[in-house]
């Protein structure tokens, strides 16, 4: 079983920067106002409606209604790294961080609120919500919980075998209504029930997988080290490997308006498919940045989020 280390070059480093006492000193304070909030380091993207909110280090929230221009949000109540952030609807969202944060915002990312400290302060990676009142955490450690009232409560769910403590590192749905986790070793799971139960998914890899996603003609991909890429079936049955073009660990995947498929990863590594996903063309940036996040412009461009903040590809 190996360390938090493996995640994310600059989500690890600034987990582990953010241990004990010290995190518990930094979550009694809001987040202070910066000048270039933008700039600063970010982790994870979402969408509300129309806006981009990502999140990031010592409590920062940033929202761009275009893709151009970013502010920061207003009040967060929290100093603390923040690891991902989730929509429902223009409005309505989560973002999750280390220490068994929630935060809770209801008006599309301007305000937040801390919703919840969860029970054993787990360091959270990752956070889904199906609608306003049912939604499920993942974490560290193979911590998942699910709430049905909105994150007013928590109830632990049982996702990995018993004795395993694998690092449940991204949480996401289908479109078959099914969700699926990738997870540390090579490790994935299922459920077709919401999330009341989980079932293992035979992968057929071996290392870490950091990231997936669910495309929209079904079928699923799982993203993570040595530049993986898995292409699987609806239900996640049967995958298959392709070849991304790159052994850097990618971090991030997200399907564009035509089909596509684009990628980020460490190294500055951004790599892109054609409609088949037969072959993805890959490239890195010059200035090598470990990107940890993407979200696809209407205007067929991408912004990336990593140590630097928001860069626009």
């Amino acid at each position: 079983m190996s360390s938090i280390q493996p995640l994310r070059p600059l989500l690890a480093a600034l987990v582990l920067s953010l241990a004990g006492q010290a995190w518990a000193a930094e979550t009694q304070s809001p987040a202070i106002a910066l000048d270039a909030a933008q700039r600063t380091p970010l982790v994870a993207v979402a969408g509300a409606g129309q806006r981009l909110v990502a999140v990031g280090d010592h409590g920062v929230v940033v929202l761009s209604d275009d893709g151009d221009a970013w502010r920061q949000a207003r009040s967060v109540p929290v100093d603390g790294l923040l690891t991902a952030v989730s929509f429902v609807d223009d409005r309505q969202g989560w973002a999750v961080g280390h220490g068994g944060v929630l935060l809770h915002s209801e008006d599309g990312g301007e305000t937040w609120a801390l919703q919840q400290r969860l029970d054993d302060k787990p360091v959270l990676l990752s956070v889904w919500f199906e609608n306003a009142r049912h939604g499920i955490v993942v974490g560290a450690y193979g911590y998942a919980a699910q709430t049905e009232d909105g994150g007013r409560s928590w109830r632990r769910l049982a996702v990995t075998a018993e004795g395993d403590d694998f690092h449940l590192n991204h949480i996401f749905a289908g479109s078959n209504g099914g969700l699926f986790i990738a997870a540390e070793q090579g490790h994935a799971y299922r459920s077709l029930d919401r999330g009341a139960t989980w079932q293992a998914l035979d992968t057929g890899a071996s290392g870490s997988l950091w990231s997936g996603s669910g495309l929209r003609d079904g079928r699923l991909l799982l993203a993570g080290m040595s530049g993986r890429v898995l292409l699987g079936d609806r239900l996640g049955e049967h995958w298959q490997a392709l070849d991304s073009g790159s052994h850097e660990a990618i971090t991030a995947v997200a399907q564009l308006a035509d089909g596509r498929v684009a990628l980020v990863g460490n190294g500055g590594l951004v790599a892109l498919s054609d409609a088949s996903l037969a072959r993805f063309a890959a490239a890195r940036r010059e200035d090598r940045l470990n990107l940890s996040a993407l979200a696809p412009r209407a205007d067929g461009h991408l912004l990336l989020f990593g140590p630097a903040g928001v860069i626009t590809q």
